[in-house]
């Protein structure tokens, strides 16, 4: 359990400097080959799943098609032109939990602290699993300690892990798409926001206080832009979930909220969802990958920039 200790811890850490990596959804999968040192991304690509493949879980086996998978992967790989075997891997959101806790203050020794994460964790989840582990991150803010928790069952990574192992790549690192998209923006300058991550099954919700990350929260969806007369009932939905976050914020943090930051994850956009969401509230929106000096087109930035976040930024820890 070592080592998967290690991956998962990969999550707030700096890690392995990584040249490669995939994301993993159920509608699409998409991969990114890069140069760290000319920050660059010299091959790419987004490749459409069929539906069913992978259906999201925390506790449940995720992949129905392993075969048609590893074709997949291995497709990837050619338009990759991978040399070296190492990669990073995002799985789908719903497989992995994120808590921001607070404490007064934390033991200094690692074991009791670790003791007491694990207290409150178990506080959070009545069932925990028997096979869950998880890493952590701790954050002074407002004179307290926030811990930033991911915690995810090994069994349910092994298994995307398994289809990657097949076909001769090492995952070194396993995270989520919208802790990656932390790391493409300079916070420090930026200020006080909330990063909406919009896919079409899920919204995820990160709120930024004082550079770091305050709250994650993760609400169902189903947003399809092809379904034009769902659309405004279910935008509606997304944007009262922003909302109610940024007043949840700014109640408890007593901080003004400045921005809000957006990624769209969608295959297609007949819908312009960016402009309905910008008509809805008084603060700036922003799309995320505005964020990002690269050689892409839009739709590209959009799709791959929890890849970017996931690799790129690590170089400029170097």
């Amino acid at each position: 359990m070592a080592n998967f200790f290690y991956r998962i811890a990969n999550f707030f850490t700096q890690g392995p400097v990584l040249l490669a990596a995939f994301q993993l959804t159920p509608r699409y999968m998409s991969g990114i080959h890069c140069s760290p040192k000319e920050r660059k991304v010299k091959h790419h690509f987004i490749l459409p799943l069929k539906q069913g493949v992978i259906e999201p879980s925390f506790d449940k086996k995720n992949i129905k098609d392993p075969s048609y998978l590893e074709e997949k992967i291995r497709e990837g790989m050619d338009r990759l032109h991978l040399a070296k075997k190492d990669i990073g891997l995002l799985v789908p959101e719903l497989c992995l939990k994120v808590f921001v806790l607070s404490f007064d203050s934390l033991p200094l020794s690692p074991k009791e602290k670790d003791k007491i994460i694990l207290w409150r964790l178990k506080k959070q989840m009545p069932h925990f699993p028997d096979d869950a582990r998880f890493s952590f991150k701790i954050i002074k803010q407002n004179k307290q300690e926030k811990v930033i928790v991911g915690l995810a069952k090994a069994s349910l990574v092994r298994e995307y892990e398994d289809l990657f192992s097949h076909l001769h790549l090492k995952v070194k690192s396993v995270s989520i798409p919208t802790l990656s998209l932390y790391n493409l923006v300079d916070w420090e300058n930026e200020g006080d926001a909330i990063v909406a991550n919009i896919e079409e099954d899920h919204i995820s919700l990160m709120a930024i206080i004082d550079s770091e990350v305050s709250l994650y929260r993760l609400k169902m969806s189903s947003l399809d832009p092809r379904s034009e007369i769902l659309v405004p009932q279910k935008m509606d939905n997304i944007i009262k979930e922003v909302e109610n976050t940024i007043h949840f914020i700014e109640d408890r943090e007593k901080k003004k909220v400045g921005c809000l930051w957006v990624r769209l994850g969608f295959l297609e956009t007949e819908a312009d969802i960016g402009s309905r969401l910008a008509g809805n509230f008084s603060l700036p929106v922003v799309q995320i990958e505005s964020s990002m000096a690269f050689d892409l087109n839009l739709k590209e930035k959009q799709m791959l920039s929890p890849l970017i976040g996931q690799v790129l930024w690590k170089s400029q820890k170097d």
